[in-house]
């Protein structure tokens, strides 16, 4: 039942981090093509003051929830890691490395040094979610 409950808990708090970087990469963006840049920057700022008080807080419980999944569902190591394995390590490095940037950066006020935007996120997401569909089926 725990299992359950932490795989709902980890896919809600996914879908939130999900959704706000597809927000902000794929609608955000085409807004600032046609809005002035006072207004664009007013929407900007009114997105950034309601996702600051939910997402990283998404991110944090993804990363936490994640780490307990990957312990369940890693198994033990018997000749060699297994294709599953290596997919849902490389899923849980990824995941990892997310949250580990966004932790830094949100709570601790820790600019990244390169990819200061929110496409690399966005498309280490994309990534990860398509690992997650296929590393069950190889």
């Amino acid at each position: 039942m725990i299992y359950v409950f932490v795989k709902l808990l980890h896919l809600f708090s996914v879908l939130i981090y999900g959704g706000f970087l597809f927000t902000d990469n794929l609608i955000l963006m085409r807004m600032k093509k046609t809005l002035s840049v006072e207004k664009y920057d007013e929407v900007r700022g009114y997105f950034a003051k309601f996702t600051r008080a939910l997402v990283p807080k998404a991110l944090v419980v993804a990363v936490i929830t994640g780490l307990y999944l990957f312990y369940v569902n890693f198994g033990s190591i018997e000749n060699g890691f297994s294709n599953f394995q290596i997919l849902l390590s490389i899923k849980g490095f990824l995941g990892s490395w997310l949250g580990l940037r966004g932790v830094l950066q949100v709570f601790f006020g820790i600019q990244p040094f390169v990819f200061k935007g929110h496409l690399l996120p966005f498309v280490l997401v994309i990534i990860i979610v398509f690992l997650s569909q296929i590393m069950f089926s190889v």
